[in-house]
C-alpha cells in the first residue's frame, strides 16, 4: 500500500508540473503556442527524424529560435555558427534575467555567445515558466533532466547523455546539425578539432618526448574525492591524439571515462612524468557573494579559476602524498578547473584545453601551475 501510495504522488505530482506547462502555453494563447510548435504549413516542410539518447524527434524547418541547457550543448551549438535564445548554465554564477553582456557572464563561452540569451537558470532546473515564455524552436540539453516528457510539449526537445566518453561530441554534433540542416557545418568543426589536435601535436613535440607520461586527476576534497580520467575518453582521447601517454591502474578495466581512486594510490601512479590536476567546487554561494561586490572586476573566467583551483592547490600543497610525488618534486603539477576541461566536451573546448597547455608547458613562467 505504501509503494502504491508513492506512486500515487509521483503520479499526481507529474500531472500537476504538465498542467503547469500547459497553462503556461495557454497564458501565451493557443494560436500563438501553435504556431510556434510548427503547425503552420511553412515549418511543416522539410521535416526530418532526428535520432538522440533519449529517443527520436521529428524536427521541422529551419529552427530559428535554439535553447541550450548545458554547456556542453552550448559549445556544440556555437561550433555550428548558431546562437542561443536562451541559455541554463551547469553552475548558478549569474543570476540575472538575461545574459546581456556574455563575455562577463558565461564561462569559457561567453566571448563566443554575441547574442542575449535569457538566463533560465541551473541545467538540472531550468525554469519551463521561462521556457514557454520564450517559445523555443528546438530545445537542445544533456539527459540528466528526467523531463524530457515536458520539455518536448513546449518544442521539440534532443537530450544526449554520455558526453566525457571518447566520440561522443562527435556523434552529438552531427545530430544537432541534422535538427539544424548545418550538416556541412558539422563537418568543418570536426575537421578543424582534428587540424588543432595536430597541431598541438607538432608544437608540444619536443615536451613531450622528455615527458610523455600524463596523470589527470579531478578532485574538489583530496582527502575524499579523486576522479583519475580513463584514457578511453574524450579528455584520453585529446591528449593521446596530441601525443601523450596517459597513465592509468594497470589493473582496472573499466569503459567509465573516470573512477574514484584513494589519496593512498596516487604512489602507484608516480610513473607520471607530468600532473594536471582538474579542481572543482560545485557550492558557489561564496562566488555568487563575491561578484556581487562592486570591487571585484576580474573576468569572469579568471573569477571561476580563482573558485575553483583554492582548494585543489592548497590541499595538494599541504598533503605529503601528494608532495612525495616525483612531479611535485620536480615542479610538474599544473591546476585547471573541471569545467574548462571536462564540462565542454566539443570543439571549443578542446581548443581551451591546448590553449592552457601550451601555456603549462611552452611558457617560461612556472608560478603559474606550482602551489
Amino acid at each position: 500500500m505504501l509503494i502504491l501510495g508513492q506512486r500515487v504522488v509521483q503520479f499526481i505530482g507529474l500531472s500537476i508540473l504538465t498542467a503547469l506547462v500547459i497553462a503556461g502555453c495557454n497564458t501565451i494563447s493557443k494560436d500563438q503556442f501553435d504556431k510556434n510548435t510548427t503547425t503552420t504549413p511553412s515549418s511543416l516542410a522539410n521535416c526530418r527524424k532526428v535520432k538522440h539518447d533519449v529517443g527520436e524527434t521529428k524536427v521541422c524547418g529551419q529552427p530559428q529560435k535554439v535553447v541550450a541547457l548545458s554547456a556542453h550543448t552550448l559549445d556544440l551549438l556555437l561550433s555550428l555558427g548558431v546562437q542561443p535564445v536562451g541559455y541554463a548554465a551547469p553552475i548558478t554564477l549569474y543570476r540575472g534575467d538575461r545574459y546581456n553582456n556574455p563575455a562577463q557572464q558565461i564561462p569559457y563561452l561567453g566571448t563566443r555567445v554575441t547574442s542575449k540569451p535569457i538566463n533560465l537558470g541551473r541545467a538540472n532546473q531550468p525554469s519551463f515558466e521561462k521556457l514557454v515564455q520564450l517559445k523555443p524552436d528546438l530545445i537542445i540539453g544533456e539527459s540528466g533532466n528526467k523531463d524530457y516528457s515536458l520539455f518536448s510539449q513546449i518544442a521539440p526537445t534532443l537530450f544526449w547523455k554520455n558526453r566525457t566518453i571518447k566520440g561522443k561530441w562527435q556523434q552529438h554534433i552531427r545530430q544537432i546539425a541534422k535538427s539544424l540542416g548545418r550538416e556541412e557545418k558539422a563537418k568543418q568543426a570536426i575537421e578543424n578539432y582534428n587540424q588543432r589536435i595536430n597541431s598541438a601535436r607538432i608544437d608540444l613535440a619536443p615536451i613531450i618526448a622528455n615527458y610523455p607520461k600524463l596523470l589527470v586527476l579531478g578532485t574538489d576534497q583530496l582527502q575524499k574525492n579523486i576522479l583519475i580520467i580513463n584514457p578511453d575518453s574524450y579528455l584520453g582521447e585529446v591528449l593521446q591524439g596530441i601525443g601523450f601517454e596517459l597513465v592509468f591502474l594497470p589493473d582496472r578495466k573499466t569503459t567509465k571515462p573516470s573512477i574514484p581512486i584513494s589519496i593512498e594510490t596516487l604512489p602507484q601512479l608516480d610513473q607520471a612524468d607530468i600532473i594536471i590536476v582538474l579542481g572543482y567546487k560545485l557550492n558557489t554561494e561564496d562566488e555568487q557573494q563575491s561578484s556581487q561586490n562592486r570591487k571585484v572586476k576580474r573576468k569572469i573566467n579568471q573569477r571561476i579559476e580563482n573558485h575553483q583551483l583554492q582548494t585543489a592547490k592548497k590541499a595538494w600543497s599541504e598533503n605529503a602524498i601528494a608532495q612525495s610525488l616525483t612531479a611535485s618534486q620536480e615542479g610538474r603539477v599544473y591546476f585547471a578547473t573541471y569545467y574548462r576541461w571536462n564540462g565542454l566536451n566539443g570543439p571549443i573546448g578542446t581548443s581551451l584545453i591546448i590553449q592552457q597547455l601550451r601555456q603549462f608547458l611552452l611558457s617560461n613562467n612556472a608560478s603559474n601551475h606550482k602551489p
